[in-house]
């Protein structure tokens, strides 16, 4: 006796296995699609064309939505009632793996069976996606042979899909107003396919081509997944049984085209996107087109999202990039001003300097330890700059630049902020060019500007205190006529005369007050500046205060010869002027030359930069303008 248990079990199962096709049957093939593939607004409507699971529509079961608002439905008519021509290539998978069951053969019966059905208009080709991937009928608009042709076809051991597309693509022409479709027929994945997938799908997009894949026992995911960019079909089966009817399904959707035409806003009109959305029967489709113009990518009609203006919408325009540069600049600036005041706080001219060692200097110290430089953070930050300059051999040249160039800050405090404006610069570069390499540029070029700053503040400078030293000469003698000495000469000199001369002759004072000799105050500050003119009339001094004599006389003829190397200097410059000219002139004039050409006429010039033959001239050409450059540098340059 059979227990009840055991009898309820017995009835699921048979239950579930009658079921069992009919859920395969239900779920495997797919039937339901509707793909814009086309739109031609050049118009006064505008015409889609569809790849739809129904051809057989009229206005009444189509609505269209632009911008929106929806739009009247002119006609819905399809591409072989319009007479447009059609190209169908079939690739078949004939490997061995689909002897079982007789798929093969099932597989032939029904492609042959639906070729001799499709609309007159239609030219049909067919690929054997085997080892070769060979062409078993090329592109004919004789239905019967084709079909005939198909019925012959043999096996193969591999199976290639990607190779058979790419032939595919191959026969099919770019010719306007054709209509084109690959049908492929997988049975597993490609195993000898010797061009790469993405290949295959660019070939389809390129030209426009919808593929319908029919998918048997899983196919290739491959393959499958290439209708997502070419706007195709897939239709999956895992029934031996099923497979005509899948096949029948997807050549259904492929052998036509469903062609709607409405009275678009953006018919015509390049200055509007339409946004639209298609509805045919219960399916519905979405994408976005420009206005008055023709196109025919898949790819190119994705619809658009719209991005709802928010708060910050202002700075995704070209004026709101220009303000978020000007305001990064701001904030950069202020962050180097922020960073120059935590590293010297105060007040540091040469007084308060000097404060410290008069009356209530004491108390000056102590309340100078609460200054934010004296907080272990900037200290350890300074140390270890000073300590890598000290270490590397060039903190005295630091200290020596920063002295000419009177910028009062330490050599470590100098390198804190270079390394920190570097820093930001080089960020500034990475978020301007989003690259590295202009990262890096930036930054070399903030770094270059902030050395050849300072010497050229130095130089500045340099320049006039030399400029001052005849006259202050002159000054000093006159104070030593009147009956002053040289100390008290040079005091009143020092308040009489501008920076820079007045503030080292001051210093020099200072130095001589605090007990060092007064020759050693004036030689170091000649050393400093690098004036061998102001070390000529030091060495006037100290030679004159040796052996005696008229300080006074000495001074001016010191002056008058300065004054007269310099009337010298000035005509050799003015007689030189004509050859410094031509020398930037032809300097500037290869260069200059080529760019004008590369602006007028690029393909001309760029066999310069993308040939070796190109790459050697150019490296030979900047080497004799080097050599050029300092030849006539050379000739021009005269010592006074």
């Amino acid at each position: 006796m059979i227990k009840p248990s055991r009898a309820i079990a017995l009835v699921l199962g048979l239950l579930l296995a009658l079921m069992a096709p009919a859920v395969s049957a239900q779920t495997d093939t797919n039937s339901d699609t509707l793909q814009v593939h086309q739109v031609d607004a050049t118009g006064d409507v505008v015409e889609l064309t569809v790849l739809s699971s129904t051809y057989q529509a009229s206005a009444s079961d189509v609505s269209v939505v632009e911008n929106g608002a929806d739009v009247a439905v002119a006609s819905v008519t399809t591409a072989s009632a319009l007479g447009r021509p059609h190209d169908m290539v079939f690739v078949i998978d004939p490997s061995t793996r689909l002897l079982r069951g007789e798929v093969f053969s099932k597989i032939l019966a029904t492609v042959s069976s639906e070729i001799e059905q499709l609309p007159a208009n239609t030219s049909v080709a067919v690929i054997s996606a085997g080892e070769a991937s060979t062409i078993v009928s090329g592109l004919s608009s004789d239905l019967p042979k084709v079909a005939e042709d198909v019925r012959g076809m043999a096996n193969s051991p591999e199976a290639s899909f990607y190779n058979g597309i790419e032939r595919a693509a191959s026969l099919l022409s770019n010719e306007a107003g054709r209509t084109r479709t690959v049908v492929v027929v997988a049975g597993g994945a490609d195993t000898a396919s010797t061009i790469a997938e993405d290949s295959a799908r660019s070939r389809l997009v390129q030209k426009g081509i919808q593929l319908v894949s029919v998918s048997f026992d899983g196919g290739d995911p491959s393959v499958d997944a290439m209708p997502v960019a070419a706007g195709g079909y897939v239709v999956s089966t895992s029934d031996d049984s099923q497979i005509g009817p899948a096949i029948a399904s997807a050549v259904a959707v492929a052998s036509d085209r469903l062609v709607v035409s409405y009275d678009g806003v953006s018919a015509n009109d390049r200055t509007i996107r339409g946004d639209v959305v298609l509805s045919v029967g219960d399916l519905s489709t979405n994408f976005s087109h420009a206005g008055g113009v023709f196109e025919d990518h898949f790819v190119a009609l994705a619809p658009v999202t719209i991005v709802e203006p928010t708060g910050l919408a202002f700075f995704r325009s070209q004026n709101g990039l220009y303000t978020a540069i000007g305001l990064s600049f701001i904030a950069a600036a202020m962050l180097i001003w922020a960073l120059g005041n935590l590293f010297a706080v105060g007040d540091t001219s040469l007084e308060s300097m000097l404060d410290r060692y008069s009356q209530g200097g004491e108390a000056a110290l102590e309340e100078g330890e609460s200054n934010i430089v004296q907080t272990a953070l900037v200290q350890k930050a300074v140390q270890l700059s000073e300590t890598f300059a000290e270490d590397k051999g060039f903190l005295i040249k630091i200290e020596a630049s920063l002295e000419r160039a009177r910028l009062p800050l330490r050599a470590g405090e100098a390198m804190g902020i270079f390394g920190a404006v570097v820093f930001l610069a080089a960020v500034l570069g990475l978020f301007l060019t989003g690259g590295i390499i202009g990262a890096l540029i930036f930054a070399v070029l903030v770094g270059a500007i902030m050395v050849f700053g300072v010497r050229h503040k130095a130089r500045k400078r340099m320049r006039n205190f030399e400029k001052q030293l005849p006259d202050t000469l002159q000054l000093l003698a006159g104070t030593l006529r009147a009956g002053y000495s040289l100390p008290q000469g040079l005091e009143a000199v020092s308040k009489e005369i501008t920076d820079p001369m007045g503030y080292e002759l001051t210093r020099v004072m200072t130095e001589a007050r605090l007990g060092r000799e007064l020759e050693d105050s004036l030689n170091s500050t000649a050393e400093r500046l690098e004036s061998d003119d102001f070390a000529w009339a030091v060495m006037a001094i100290s030679i004159q205060r040796e052996v005696g004599g008229n300080l006074n006389e000495l001074l001016m003829t010191v002056s008058d010869t300065m004054v007269a190397r310099e009337r010298l200097h000035g005509e050799v410059a003015a007689l030189t002027a004509e050859g410094k000219l031509s020398a930037v002139i032809l300097g500037m004039l290869p260069p200059g030359l080529g760019c004008v050409m590369y602006v007028m006429n690029p393909d001309y010039i760029n066999p310069l930069f993308t040939t070796t033959m190109g790459k050697v001239l150019i490296g030979i050409a900047l080497t004799l303008m080097c050599i050029g450059m300092g030849w006539m540098k050379k000739v021009i340059t005269i010592n006074v």
